[in-house]
């Protein structure tokens, strides 16, 4: 390499070296001005991070705490205070476990209390079984009636039986035939048909 050469190359370095200590100064002189934003930013990250942490990991603690509850519940259904964790880990979970327990039981006055609940399942399923456990035809054919109702075919069938019991065959039979072909409940609803022609039958003898 000529002096020539070796002039211009160190002349490039120095330019360089220059350019990266202008750079150092800026960022230094940038810092300087804006420390205090920097370092509340660093702190918010810190902290952000922090808190995702431990609600993650207070989030693990109340799953497991609710899952706890679930199964202490489906070894003794009728343990209050594990009730009352679920409630408070998972009020979803816990209604549908209220909402079954009070089925098993035919407890009607804790059904009545769930129609009224924000889960439109459990207020669905809990509306259906206060009407078939009433044997109440008028609640059974209101319910069915309702557009998104979800046991249409089981309150037909129930109002079916209902008004059967009191010799109207022919609403039975008319009540059972709107039981769609693909229901599980149309076997049995076709046994209750013969019965009941069977009933009318013997009431005519």
């Amino acid at each position: 390499m000529s002096i020539k050469e070796q002039v211009e190359y160190a002349k490039e370095e120095l330019t360089q070296d220059e350019k990266l200590l202008a750079g150092l100064i800026r960022i230094e002189r940038f810092y300087k001005r804006n420390k205090m934003l920097i370092l509340g930013l660093a702190a918010v990250v810190v902290v952000g991070g922090i808190g995702y942490g431990v609600m993650g990991y207070l989030k693990e603690l109340k799953l497991e705490a609710a899952n706890t509850a679930y199964l202490q519940l489906q070894a003794k259904p009728s343990d209050k205070k594990a009730l009352e964790i679920l409630r408070k880990e998972n009020p979803a979970l816990a209604r549908l476990v209220t909402l079954k327990r009070a089925v098993a039981e035919g407890d009607v006055k804790t059904l009545k209390e769930l129609e009224k609940s924000p889960d439109s399942v459990v207020a669905d399923l809990a509306a259906y079984h206060v009407a078939a456990l009433e044997r109440d035809d008028s609640a059974l054919n209101a319910y069915r009636l309702t557009s998104d109702a979800l046991l249409k075919d089981y309150a037909a069938f129930d109002e079916a039986y209902v008004q059967m019991e009191k010799g109207n065959i022919a609403k039975g039979h008319e009540l059972l035939s709107l039981i769609r072909e693909d229901s599980p409940l149309k076997p049995v609803a076709k046994m209750l048909a013969h019965y009941g022609i069977a009933t009318a039958a013997k009431g005519g003898e």
